[in-house]
């Protein structure tokens, strides 16, 4: 089924929810305070169906001191219908929510006049104000008394094309509302802004940092398995309150999208704004106060400083307020916050303005010498990672890995070729690896330590043996030479072992090359395990359990006071050295105290 999603704008009382409702049958106003005041308050969302077109109607608030949720409302919308009263011509507010609209990306506007039933009715210089403001599609005059002039706009709109909307991997959607039905559960409503929503998808909220279920979802309830992009779209969801939920928490997948309360964007001023202003900035559904910073006197481009985390992505709309008017607004195009000087963020808005992305990749290698993730394209640039692939593959002087999705600048290798000497210099036994080299560095990836690994063989740096990179004079069996090195430690350090890893660590081996060492010193009852983290060889165990036992004897107990008295060693080990013994059939445990049955 087609979808379109079409905005109501307009000063108040000019008629656009009751436009709605001749339409399609919906009143809006269903609040009591709504139906007392006889005004929208709020959003309503309804719906009207045709052959296989379905048309999402949001309706706003005309109040001037509801523009926020007029605001929250655009996001999404594909046409504007625009209202206005024939009696009284264009108002204020009706001028402010086009400027809104059109800050927010959407072009597509349809005129409607209300009121045309009235008496001595001239809309041509209302028609003459508005053309100053924007190309609309087709002005219409209706009234709801007039049946024939609401279905000719009825059929209008149903003949309107589907808006083209981008293709991303990954589904995006602002909550605008937040409810919870009885026997349901909690219910949020917004807009599908990008990707499609399947029922056995998981939910990442941003805002609460964590994964959410899927229980059912609707449009206009309509229960739908999938659900796609420009869908109005209600989520039943579970493992989460409604109470904990908020209009403007952003849902997607998890790993995509990281928050930043830094945000470089371009910008249209409709006044005059001074630099470092607090402003109050409108994203999706969220408004959250913030500060602005312009980066040059033209005051196109500026840096927005909130103060919350935001979750937005490059080219998405934002709108700025002070408590009165609106003062402008634009798109983000640094969505992630990077480490750059003021001349680089300028320097690197101004290419993301053109969408010279393969010039702003080259500025952002410069940035992040030891590479930047593929996967941020989404945030990024709003792209996929394949189109992301394709750019960097056209770059100089980088290394791409495509598997890992991460690209290099190409002295990423002589950074990790460092690393390898820096590691035989300090241990010539080193047992080299990609696995060992991303798990000390982790932003090494593997691919990227198995060129480096090779360049050091052409160096001849280092040799393979077996599986391993090794220093040229190292003349060991790789296998006996860890199985040796661990148990001598082991035996070294007798009643303060080492956590395993911290040993791999001392000898340059990847855990699993130590992992194995240990399972086959396990099996032969060299070592025995005593919890996640502490090995002991056998010979230290015996002769700590003798010597706890004398204490005992020696003593008439054993606790973790008197132990420590004898051994001075940390909580971790007395307390794991103590719930070992407990595992013996004659010892009594008394609220942490140890003690020998009786022979």
């Amino acid at each position: 089924m087609q979808n379109l999603i079409i905005g109501t704008i307009g000063h108040i009382d000019h008629g656009k929810t009751s436009l709605i409702e001749t339409i399609n049958g919906f009143w809006g106003d269903s609040r009591k305070e709504e139906q007392e005041r006889g005004i929208t308050l709020d959003l309503s969302f309804s719906n009207c169906l045709s052959n296989n077109k379905n048309i999402s109607f949001i309706d706003v608030p005309g109040h001037e001191k509801l523009v926020k949720h007029m605001i929250a409302g655009a996001f999404g919308m594909d046409y504007c219908m625009l209202v206005v009263a024939a009696n009284e011509g264009l108002k204020p507010q009706s001028i402010e929510h086009i400027k809104i609209a059109k800050l927010l990306g959407v072009s597509s506007f349809i005129v409607v006049f209300t009121k045309c039933d009235l008496e001595d009715i001239d809309t041509t210089n209302a028609t003459n104000e508005i053309l100053e403001l924007i190309s609309p599609l087709k002005i219409f005059h209706t009234s709801i008394y007039d049946k024939k002039s609401i279905e000719s706009l009825k059929n209008y709109l149903f003949s309107l094309p589907n808006k083209i909307h981008r293709n991303l991997d990954v589904f995006r959607y602002y909550i605008d509302r937040v409810f919870t039905l009885k026997g349901i559960g909690c219910v949020v409503s917004g807009t599908l802004l990008d990707g499609r929503l399947a029922l056995e998808d998981k939910i990442w909220c941003c805002n609460l940092n964590r994964a959410l279920n899927i229980k059912n979802i609707q449009n206009h309830g309509e229960y739908l398995k999938v659900a796609n992009i420009g869908e109005r779209v209600a989520i039943n969801l579970s493992g989460v309150s409604h109470n904990e939920l908020k209009r403007g928490d952003l849902l997607t997948k998890k790993g995509y999208f990281r928050g930043f309360d830094t945000l470089e964007v371009s910008i249209e001023l409709f006044s005059d704004v001074a630099h470092n202003s607090d402003v109050i900035f409108y994203i999706g559904a969220l408004k959250c106060n913030a500060r602005i910073l312009f980066l040059d006197d033209s005051k196109k481009y500026a840096t927005i400083k909130t103060q919350q985390k935001i979750f937005a992505i490059f080219g998405e709309r934002f709108i700025i307020r002070d408590d009165n008017v609106t003062l402008g607004g634009g798109s983000i195009l640094g969505a992630i916050a990077d480490p750059m000087k003021k001349s680089q963020k300028l320097h690197c808005v101004k290419l993301l303005y053109k969408r010279d992305f393969k010039n702003a990749f080259l500025l952002l290698l410069e940035v992040h010498k030891k590479g930047f993730g593929l996967l941020s394209a989404t945030q990024r640039f709003a792209i996929s990672k394949e189109e992301a692939l394709n750019i960097a593959n056209t770059l100089e002087n980088c290394y791409v890995d495509s598997l890992n999705l991460v690209v290099y600048p190409k002295s990423s290798i002589d950074v990790v070729l460092g690393y390898i000497k820096e590691i035989l210099h300090k241990n010539k036994k080193a047992l080299l690896s990609s696995t060992l080299l991303t798990q000390k560095y982790s932003w090494v990836s593997e691919n990227l330590a198995t060129l480096a690994l090779e360049c050091a063989i052409s160096d001849k740096l280092v040799v393979k043996k077996e599986s391993f990179f090794v220093s040229p004079s190292f003349n060991d069996s790789v296998h006996s030479y860890v199985y040796n090195e661990i148990y001598s430690m082991l035996l070294t350090q007798e009643y303060e072992p080492l956590a395993p890893y911290n040993i791999y660590d001392v000898l340059d081996i990847d855990r699993k090359t130590g992992d194995d060492a240990l399972k086959i010193l396990t099996k032969e009852k060299k070592v025995l395990r005593l919890s996640h983290k502490l090995f002991i060889t056998s010979s230290a165990l015996s002769k700590l359990l003798e010597e706890m036992r004398s204490i005992i004897k020696n003593e008439g107990y054993l606790d973790i006071n008197n132990f420590k008295r004898h051994f001075p060693l940390s909580r971790k080990y007395l307390i794991t050295y103590l719930d070992y013994l407990d595992s013996f059939s004659d010892i009594i445990n008394t609220n942490g105290t140890r003690t020998l049955k009786d022979s």
